[in-house]
């Protein structure tokens, strides 16, 4: 197959973003396939604007825009981004997207299901809508998206994608039940005369949930490295390091990280360690202080090190209901390493928590405290702590979270769409 990825925040293990993309596509390629991805360097600074010619990542193919873009950007500068690389992508697809036997469309932003309709409008190229995150309900949840035109604008774009998309692929059980119901209320809508959607003239594209991976081989846990790297960053023996690493905007709950770092201030057992950035990093880095150590962005590929010496990995989202079906990346590299997760609020992924003992999930109304508390018990109960990071790893090496495995899962789903036949 020819395959087109269509994915703004793209990035490689040189880059500081999310790497779900470059691992399957990477196995795409390796199974036989041929794959291009669109995408812009706002989350792998590695990555140069490519113009007419692609770069090469272990043999996928990418075409890297020069739009900016970066987390911490304004709303007005990050609708002009998404617009601006949607347009890219946009151009892209006219003059070259009949090579393709399929498109994929991942969201967010929602703007990309533009270029993917095109593929389909154009030259009847079926296209997989993949939902990273549910746009529009996630930015109107975290308080980002508020105009009622420009809400009115991404329900609209969202009908039409989920309408025409040849599948639709989640990253939790939770964003398929609200994509569902969403399918659901688009057909109602169709035969009640109120909707121009076409979802109603055919059976609704089917679902498929493929969650964010482990990565088990790159983040092994290692106790050389673990040792090697504690000692070079200052952490005494039987010290916590309690680790955060990831985004830091409006929808990651980063006002309970800072009560957790100040509750637990005065207590010599644990250290923070963060790395990442977005608008709301700068009062996180000044309740570290003292108190731990700031990294800031740092790659994909330096992560292993600091998972490895790491011994409780913090996972944070908004309170909204939401953010109960994220799934969240660093979870996953967690579990790679061997190290328990600690929410900040309830999760999708509590049965496997409960079942591998490998994690703890707030159930209070006061999470700021709960995980202040929970990591102070887990640094007073090193016995405790060993075994949950075992369970961990044992949840990290099954099939359910194997890259290799759910690579395959997507391909089977692509050959699917791309030999069904009536797809208008």
């Amino acid at each position: 197959m020819n395959i087109l990825w269509l994915h703004q925040y793209f990035a490689t293990p040189q880059g500081w973003g999310a790497a779900r993309t470059y691992e399957l596509a990477r196995r795409f390629v390796r199974a036989g396939h041929a794959v291009d991805v669109i995408c812009c360097a706002g989350y792998d600074a590695s990555l140069a604007p490519t113009g007419s010619m692609p770069t090469d990542a272990d043999g996928v193919r990418v075409f890297v825009s020069g739009t900016p873009y970066r987390p911490h950007m304004g709303f007005i500068r990050r609708i002009l981004s998404f617009l601006r690389f949607t347009g890219y992508a946009l151009w892209f697809v006219v003059r070259r997207g009949r090579r393709y036997d399929v498109i994929i469309a991942s969201s967010g932003p929602l703007t990309l299901a533009l270029p993917a309709l095109t593929g389909r409008w154009l030259f009847r190229t079926p296209f997989v809508f993949e939902v990273i995150d549910v746009w529009p309900d996630s930015a109107i949840a975290a308080g980002v998206l508020r105009n009622p035109i420009l809400k009115a604008m991404s329900f609209r774009v969202e009908a039409l994608a989920y309408a025409h998309a040849a599948a639709i692929v989640t990253c939790s059980t939770g964003m398929t039940a609200r994509v569902a119901g969403k399918l659901t209320g688009n057909r109602t809508k169709t035969r009640a005369g109120e909707s121009g959607a076409a979802a109603g003239h055919r059976p609704p594209p089917p679902l498929l949930t493929i969650p964010n991976g482990c990565d088990v081989a790159m983040f092994a846990p290692d106790e050389t490295r673990r040792r090697a790297t504690r000692e070079r960053l200052g952490v005494a023996e039987g010290q916590l390091v309690a680790f955060y690493a990831g985004a830091m905007g409006v929808s990651n709950a980063v006002d309970d990280l800072v009560e957790a770092v100040e509750r637990t201030a005065r207590d010599d057992r644990v250290i923070w360690w963060i790395a990442g950035d977005g608008a709301e990093a700068g009062k996180l880095k000044h309740a570290i202080g003292q108190r731990g150590r700031w990294f800031g962005t740092v790659s994909r590929s330096e992560l292993p090190d600091l998972y490895a010496a790491a011994d409780v990995n913090v996972v944070t989202f908004r309170h909204e209901p939401l953010f109960f079906e994220n799934s969240p990346n660093k979870f996953f590299d967690g579990l790679a390493a061997g190290l328990p997760a600690v929410f900040n609020r309830s999760t999708w992924l509590a049965p496997w928590l409960e079942t591998y003992a490998c994690g703890l999930a707030c159930d209070t109304d006061a999470p700021g405290a709960w995980l202040a508390g929970t990591i102070q018990e887990l640094a007073a109960d090193p016995a405790r702590l060993q075994r949950m990071k075992r369970g961990a790893r044992r949840l990290a090496e099954e099939e359910e979270f194997n890259r290799d495995r759910q690579a395959q899962q997507y391909l089977d789903a692509l050959e699917q769409v791309r030999h069904a036949t009536g797809y208008p």
